[in-house]
Parts: structure tokens; sequence; C-alpha cells
């Protein structure tokens, strides 16, 4: 059962920045399934899940520092060349999650209805994920990337949760203070340090 303390923002909120796996819909069984169609990428899954893990909280200011540490990380970790993992990332990790998230993990039920709340409201809607594809997986959810003011990846701001320079350059993007924002994730380590970290409303959400 989804644990959603509340389908109204406060009054100060101006600007809500959801997580999107996980939070925007349930993740249950999705590595699992990534494994079970993919066999034989098991170990760079794993790796990837490791290197990712490595990262967390790293701002290196553009998306294309992100990635070089990144697909460098990775590489040394398989002992395979960067142009290889960035390839395997691109054209079968990414693909695949996205192909399995329209294919088995539902769009919360909770989230058509709060946006239609929000909106009502005048709130601006950001969904900020701490991976690539975002797009993708909101249309693999049926959910069209029009209803946010702004989609985007934490990597293509060139760093990874909770580092707080995200949330600063969102909440500059959508002439904001941060003190104005609520940030809804699944994870309180990320979702919630950034969120402290920037003086901005942290709500937790979990399946």
């Amino acid at each position: 059962m989804i644990k959603f303390l509340s389908p109204t923002p406060t009054l100060k909120t101006k600007l809500i920045v959801f997580d999107l796996d996980g939070t925007l819909y349930n993740k249950r069984w999705l590595s699992l399934r990534m494994v079970l169609h993919a066999p034989w990428d098991i170990l760079k899954m794993q790796a990837e899940r490791k290197v990712r893990s490595s990262m967390k909280g790293i701002w290196l200011e553009n998306k294309s520092a992100f990635y070089t540490e990144y697909f460098r990380r990775l590489a040394a970790a398989l002992h395979l060349s960067q142009q290889s993992v960035e390839q395997w990332y691109n054209q079968r990790y990414m693909p695949l999650m996205v192909r399995l998230i329209g294919k088995y993990q539902p769009l919360g039920e909770w989230v058509l209805p709060y946006i239609d709340a929000c909106r009502a409201k005048g709130i601006k809607l950001v969904v900020l994920s701490d991976y690539g594809h975002a797009h993708e997986k909101l249309q693999a959810l049926g959910l069209s990337p029009t209803l946010f003011d702004w989609v985007v990846s934490a990597p293509e701001l060139g760093g990874l949760k909770p580092a707080p320079q995200l949330l600063y350059h969102v909440a500059e993007q959508m002439n904001v203070s941060s003190y104005d924002c609520l940030v809804i994730g699944d994870r309180e380590d990320t979702d919630g340090t950034m969120a402290d970290a920037t003086g901005a409303q942290f709500q937790l959400i979990k399946y």
C-alpha cells in the first residue's frame, strides 16, 4: 500500500520536484526482471549499480563531465573500453529498463490526481530523475512529459542526488527559491538529504 501523507501541498509551495523511479511508479521487482530478461548482462548491471552508488552526491557541473567520469569508472570496473560500456548503457541497458517499466511497472494511482490538484493551484512541476531516459520512462508509464514544466535527469545537470546544486539549479530555472520547493521521492538518503540541504520540504513516498 502506498504511504502518501497528503494530496495537498502547503500554502508556501511554488514548485514540486518529483523523483521518478520508485516514486511515480512502484519499482519492485524491476531489478530482478532486468536480470531475467538479460542474464548475460548481470555482471554489467552489478557494476553499474556499484559505480552509481560510488558517485552518489557527486557534482561535476555539466553533463559531459559527469558521463565522462561515470563511463570511465564503469569501464575500469568491467575491464572494457569506455566506448563499449557507453554503447551498452545507451543501446541495451536503458532501453531494456524503459521497456520493462512500460510492461510491468504501473504508474502510481495517486500521480494523475495529484498533478491535477497542483495544476489547479498554479504550482510548477518538475521531474528530476537520477537516471537518464526520463522522457522515455514517462511515456512508457503513459504519462506525457508535457504535464510537467521540466523533465530532466540529474546527470544532464552534472551530478547525482543528493548534491544540493541539483535542486538549486532546478529552482533557479523555475524562478523560485529552494525554500518554496517540495521534493517528493522514495529515498530519504538522496531525495530527502537533497531537500534538507537546500531548505526545501520533503515528502517520502513508499509503495
